[in-house]
C-alpha cells in the first residue's frame, strides 16, 4: 500500500457499495476519486497484509493504546471495525478468558480471517459480529468499552449511528476513538475525509459523551476517550 494506511472500514463499505449498487455503477461513481486519493488493496488478503504490515507498529504504538486503556480482566470490549483483528488480539490477552471481544465488522473475510487467527493462538474469548454501516449489531448494555479505530470517519451517519453505542455501553462505559489529525501527513485518508478531533468531540457531546482523557502520544492520531 503505498503512502496510505490500514483503514478498517474503508474497504468493507466499498465492497458493500459494489453489492448494493452493482458494480458497473459503484465503479463510475465513487471508486476512481477513492483510488485516486486514498488506494487500497483490491482483494481481502492485500487488505489484510496492509492491516498486518509490521512498520504500522511504528505509528500506530499498539502496545501503548492498549496499555493506556486500563484494561481489567473480565471487561467486554468491542472492537468496532476490527479489521484483521490487529487489536482484537491484543484486548483478548489483556481481558483474559473471563472477559469478551466483541470484533466487528461489515466484511465477512474478515470476520473469517480473525476466526482462523484466534482458532490457531488457541484464543476463545472473541465474538464475531457482522454488523452494517448504520447498525454495529451490540445488544444493549452488552460492553465495557467501544474501541474505534481509523474507522469512525467512514460511519456515513453518525447522528444516529452515536445513539446506538450509547445504548450498548454498560453504566460507566467508555467510547473509544483512535483517528487521524486532520491536516496532510504522508499517510491517511484525504483530508475531507478526515473528522477533526474538535468537531468529533462535539459529535459525541450531541450523544450524551463527554471526554474523559486525551492522549497525544500518536504521530498521526488523537487518541480520546468519552464517557456518558
Amino acid at each position: 500500500m503505498t503512502s496510505s494506511r490500514p483503514d478498517q472500514f474503508m474497504f468493507s463499505l466499498r465492497r458493500m457499495a459494489l453489492l448494493a449498487m452493482g458494480v458497473g455503477m459503484a465503479c463510475m461513481a465513487t471508486t476512481p476519486v477513492v483510488r485516486a486519493q486514498h488506494p487500497l488493496p483490491e482483494t481481502p488478503s492485500g487488505y489484510i497484509h496492509s492491516l498486518e504490515d509490521p512498520k504500522r507498529a511504528e505509528w500506530q504504538k499498539p502496545d501503548e493504546v492498549v496499555a493506556k486503556l486500563n484494561l481489567k480482566p473480565g471487561d467486554d470490549v468491542a472492537d468496532l471495525g476490527a479489521g484483521s483483528g490487529y487489536f482484537t488480539l491484543l484486548f483478548a490477552k489483556a481481558i483474559g478468558p473471563q472477559g469478551k471481544v466483541y470484533a466487528i465488522d461489515i466484511l465477512p473475510e474478515m470476520l473469517d480471517y480473525i476466526r482462523k487467527r484466534a482458532r490457531n493462538d488457541g484464543v476463545k474469548n472473541i465474538q464475531l459480529v457482522q454488523a452494517t454501516e448504520h447498525d454495529p449489531k451490540l445488544p444493549p448494555a452488552s460492553v465495557d468499552m467501544i474501541f474505534i479505530c481509523d474507522s469512525l470517519h467512514h460511519i456515513p451517519e453518525r447522528p444516529t449511528y452515536y445513539p446506538l453505542l450509547a445504548r450498548a455501553l454498560r453504566p460507566g462505559g467508555r467510547l473509544v476513538n483512535v483517528d487521524f489529525i486532520k491536516k496532510p501527513l504522508p499517510l491517511g485518508p484525504p483530508l475531507a475525509m478526515k473528522i477533526d478531533k474538535e468537531a468529533m468531540i462535539e459529535e459525541a457531546k450531541a450523544a450524551g459523551f463527554h471526554v474523559v482523557q486525551d492522549f497525544d502520544f500518536l504521530p498521526y492520531q488523537y487518541f480520546l476517550i468519552f464517557q456518558r
